[in-house]
């Protein structure tokens, strides 16, 4: 059904369409196209547009390549676009050292890769876009938990206690070894540091520069990340966390809480820089520089639209359309055992809207 729409309105868009031969090229290579009698509105810097809900989406693999040229972040991190018999996905790449090899400063640089991350052709162009956003999120994410070690409790190896490769199965099995000590000793500067030094972050050091206990049970502790020979080795990973001093929020005041908080602070670290860095033709629209109620003005003026500016036809038009891309999206269920699981979540409950998974 949604073929057959999607061949309708770009049959129509052909005989209508007020665009020159060129903006309707540019827009056939990024696998969109109007919708029939998607309004234009105007916005307050002049200029004027289609908002994107009056799009539709049929991308392809070089639609999806187009895209990502006019995505920048970092050479350590390729943005790779392919197809396979699933259907289209994205995936990124990391260039760096094996961090598995810490011992080892000359050890050569590889690539690995990241999971596969699906983009269905009906997909919004801005919704790829941040796709790859989050994809490259997660990637330095995963490399962040893999490198911090922390010594053993015989002081003669070092874990990875963060790392996403845990046999989750087999922890399962044994959860009593996970038991944390019933009391702990109350942080102090001294213990705050003899803890951080029992950890690495690749040749990152990590130094307590203060410690408040609050009144409600929280503790907080400031830390100041140092990388001594960052001039010297320019394939130090996240060497952009040199000199920052943040602050840990505890919840309580425990070993455990500190290197749970000091990996949500480093996560949360890595975060804003890609925030800050990840650009569309040169505009980092995820930097929190940006006045986030201009943003807000600016979705009402794309949004909201004059119910006169749209007749019935076309009302009818883009409903239909907008119903296929969601019925589309409803997976089809095949396995009984999976019926049986799912139908407790549907128990007692009369849909009004929406799509059930097909099979279902």
């Amino acid at each position: 059904m949604l073929i057959n729409i999607i061949k309708k309105i770009e049959a129509e868009n052909r005989m209508n369409t007020n665009k020159s031969p060129q903006d309707t090229g540019s827009y056939v290579a990024l696998g969109e196209y109007c919708l029939i009698s998607a309004p234009t509105v105007n916005l307050p810097s002049g200029q004027s547009c289609v908002p994107q809900h009056f799009y539709g989406y049929n991308h392809s693999l070089e639609s999806v390549e187009s895209i990502l040229h006019h995505i920048s972040f970092s050479n350590h991190y390729p943005i790779f676009c392919a197809e396979d018999e699933q259907g289209l996905f994205i995936q990124v790449g990391i260039i760096g050292r094996e961090n598995y090899q810490r011992n080892n400063p000359a050890r050569a640089q590889k690539i690995v890769y990241g999971r596969k991350w699906r983009v269905e052709p009906n997909l919004p162009t801005s919704e790829i876009i941040q796709t790859v956003f989050l994809a490259l999120k997660k990637a330095r994410e995963h490399e962040i938990r893999e490198l911090v070690t922390l010594v053993s409790l015989d002081g003669n190896k070092v874990s990875t206690p963060f790392n996403s490769h845990h046999d989750l199965p087999l922890m399962a099995e044994c959860r009593s070894l996970f038991q944390r000590p019933q009391k702990e000793h109350t942080l102090t500067i001294e213990s705050v540091q003899t803890i951080l030094d029992s950890l690495r972050f690749d040749q990152t050091k990590i130094q307590c520069m203060d410690l408040v206990h609050r009144r409600n049970g929280n503790v907080l502790v400031d830390v100041m990340f140092n990388i001594g020979n960052k001039e010297q080795d320019r394939n130090i990973e996240f060497s952009e966390l040199h000199g920052i001093e943040c602050t840990l929020v505890l919840q309580s005041s425990s070993a455990n809480e500190l290197l749970y908080a000091l990996m949500d602070t480093l996560i949360q670290l890595s975060d804003r820089y890609v925030e800050k860095h990840f650009t569309f033709n040169g505009f980092n629209r995820f930097s929190r520089e940006h006045d986030l109620r201009n943003i807000g003005e600016f979705s009402i003026n794309t949004r909201f639209i004059n119910a006169n500016t749209l007749n019935e036809e076309g009302k009818r038009l883009i409903s239909e359309h907008n119903c296929s891309v969601d019925e589309s999206r409803a997976p089809n269920i095949k396995l009984d055992q999976q019926k049986i699981r799912l139908a407790e979540s549907f128990k007692n409950i009369e849909l009004l809207e929406g799509f059930l998974p097909k099979g279902f």
